[in-house]
């Protein structure tokens, strides 16, 4: 018993005077840190990365088995965390996001999740000196064209489709918008 505390103490000791803890000797990164403000809690990215962080939620007099979430947080961020009523949470995890320097990775499948290569933007609108707007096609093949109209306010006033022959261009017509967007092309549908 007694060696166990002196033990202990003398850990403490050494860890004052190096000026660490336990958990920075073993190169462990502190980014995630939990807080409770009232009935609600949120945990705080701290760090410069991206951090993908495992939360345990345990219920108060509840004999069943925790609760378990995993959530990416943005450098510098804050999360509200969705628990509600009495209990604990704690960061059971803490490690870089996918893809990130350190963060896990597919073994299956190591191409999951990445984009693919997209072929290049056949429709595009452009500008006129007059204020019009044209919606071209630079392509050799046919093409269907989504367009979306907004007000001055930004709300949505409504999508056209256009059916563009390879090389054509066609004027897009306002219908009261104050401006207009290109939303997607895809090949014509037979």
């Amino acid at each position: 018993m007694r060696t166990t505390v002196a033990l202990r103490l003398s850990t403490l000791i050494i860890l004052s005077i190096v000026g660490g803890s336990a958990h920075t000797l073993a190169g462990a990164p502190l980014c995630a840190r939990m807080y409770a403000k009232g009935h609600s809690e949120a945990v705080i990215n701290t760090c410069d990365t991206c951090r993908r962080v495992a939360i345990q939620r345990r219920r108060v007099g509840a004999s069943g088995a925790p609760v378990m979430r995993t959530y990416d947080l943005q450098p510098k961020s804050k999360f509200s965390l969705p628990f509600k009523g009495p209990g604990r949470s704690r960061v059971t995890s803490d490690v870089p996001c996918r893809g990130d320097l350190g963060g896990g990775s597919d073994l299956l499948n190591p191409g999951k999740g990445q984009r693919k290569n997209t072929q290049k933007q056949c429709v595009y609108l452009q500008g006129t000196k007059n204020n019009k707007v044209l919606l071209i096609n630079r392509c050799s093949r046919c093409r269907a064209a989504a367009v979306a109209r907004y007000s001055r306010s930004g709300k949505s006033l409504g999508r056209q489709f256009y059916k563009l022959a390879g090389g054509a261009r066609t004027r897009i017509a306002p219908k009261g918008a104050a401006r207009v967007g290109y939303l997607i092309d895809i090949p014509c549908p037979s």
